[in-house]
């Protein structure tokens, strides 16, 4: 039996939710199809346990640090449990998916198939589920993206952790290396270096988390390297076997080609975050027409696929791998289709932010970008200083503010504490090209944390009097 569709969602996580409610809304007749878990990547292995395993450890770290905020010390190590800390973030992924539960769409009127088997095209209007057929007038693909996985001697297979099955952990590893120097590595590199686990992090970069503004990753990576995080630069990695003891060993290569220097680490665990692979395999896209690529679906800047009715949003589509980013493009096709608008995705002022201590946000432009598309380009820097950040005992970092030649803000990168929330408040401004006196005119909370960003402002414009 074959189901019709106004609208048939392929991927139910962050992108395929936003589509299926979006469309329903706008009353659409709708279908979601999913393999595993509605929720996807972001509920169940990223985005929030992640985020929760961060927070715990921000937790254990100020707990340590009691007696310097005037308290009794306290010895945080005594009674520390790993496997407690990972069952409450398994707590939080559950709640969080007790509101993604299929009864809830269905209840709305959006009727959801799951199985294992996946959704696979038939032809470019209808999609087989296990023993169902759907056809939609309309189609999205929101299949997201998986990590890259290394290669493993299976005479002699080494067990890697990822993003995925990290979760399943229970005991602390002694020691563990990162393999690939991103986000992923430093956002949870970082919170077991803070519970004791001994970390080194391995890029074949010049340096770790390589995409930040250069001053801000300096910033970062010293602070990494004061809490005993070891990183191996310049490197080549060889993943070898595991020893008598149970360790995997790992070879490395490091240095100019003629004078490499070779070493060899040994470690309790591996994590592989080498990168993310779109969601493309088992969809049979060619039986629709659809062109793709190892980058994932080609699409237009409508994130319109080759075939015009079938659309394709978030990491199987986008190089800018953020859940938001998926948001904001469901929202984006499903107008486009459903009320004949003709919107486009535009990332010039695309925020984002990393999750460590210090955090790291950013939106808009880089200097260098900047310098690279418009003349006369401004940079303005003040310490995150002011005094929410002296009152909480948060002073360090910095918001670095990148303007036009009439003052228009372009771009802001900002590390410090919760800089992740305060770069937020440039969005608006970048994306509605207003200027530093805009933001300096502005009324600000006070003591709040966000102020910086109009001291930024106020005192670029004090520097031109």
């Amino acid at each position: 039996m074959t189901h019709t569709y106004d609208v048939v969602i392929i991927g139910a996580g962050g992108g395929g939710i936003t589509a299926a409610f979006e469309a329903q809304r706008r009353g659409a007749k709708v279908a979601l199809l999913e393999k595993y878990k509605i929720g996807g990547e972001c509920t169940h292995s990223g985005c929030i346990p992640s985020k929760a395993l961060i927070d715990v450890a921000k937790h254990y770290k100020a707990i340590e640090s009691a007696a310097a905020h005037g308290l009794h010390a306290l010895d945080v190590k005594s009674g520390f449990e790993f496997s407690r800390a990972m069952e409450h973030v398994k707590s939080i992924v559950d709640g969080v998916y007790a509101h993604e539960q299929p009864k809830r769409f269905n209840d709305l009127g959006i009727d959801t198939f799951i199985n294992q088997s996946g959704a696979r095209f038939i032809d470019a209007h209808t999609v087989a589920i296990g023993d169902d057929k759907v056809s939609g007038k309309n189609i999205i693909i929101a299949t997201g993206s998986g990590p890259r996985l290394l290669p493993t001697d299976p005479n002699n297979p080494v067990e890697m952790l990822n993003n995925e099955n990290f979760w399943e952990l229970r005991s602390q590893p002694d020691s563990i290396a990162f393999l690939g120097g991103g986000v992923i590595a430093a956002e949870l590199g970082q919170a077991l270096a803070r519970f004791g686990t001994k970390v080194t992090i391995i890029d074949r970069n010049d340096r770790i988390l390589a995409a930040l503004d250069p001053e801000v990753g300096d910033y970062l990576i010293s602070a990494f390297a004061e809490s005993g995080i070891e990183m191996i630069t310049g490197a080549n990695a060889t993943v070898c076997a595991k020893d008598a003891d149970g360790k995997v060993c790992i070879d490395i290569e490091q240095g100019p080609e003629g004078a490499k220097k070779a070493s060899q680490l040994s470690v309790s665990e591996l994590f592989v975050s080498i990168g993310r692979v779109p969601n493309i395999d088992g969809l049979d896209l060619e039986a629709a027409g659809i062109e793709h690529s190892r980058h994932g679906v080609t699409v237009d800047d409508a994130m319109r696929s080759s075939v015009p009715h079938i659309y394709a949003v978030g990491d199987v589509a986008s190089r800018a791998k953020f859940s938001h980013v998926a948001n904001y493009q469901a929202e984006l096709v499903v107008r486009n289709m459903l009320n004949g608008e003709d919107r486009r995705s535009d990332l010039s002022a695309l925020p984002w932010a990393i999750f460590t201590s210090p955090e790291v946000g950013h939106v808009g432009l880089t200097e260098s970008q900047a310098r690279e598309q418009h003349n006369g380009v401004q940079v303005f820097k003040v310490d995150a200083a002011t005094d929410r950040f002296i009152t909480d005992s948060k002073t360090g970092g910095f918001l670095k503010i990148v303007m036009d030649a009439e003052n228009r803000l372009l771009g802001a990168t900002g590390v410090g504490e919760h800089a992740g929330e305060w770069v937020q408040c440039l969005t608006l401004p970048i994306r509605h090209k207003l200027k530093a006196e805009d933001i300096a005119d502005t009324i600000f909370a006070y003591p709040t944390y966000a102020e910086i960003v109009k001291k930024s402002c106020s005192r670029f414009l004090r520097t031109k009097l």
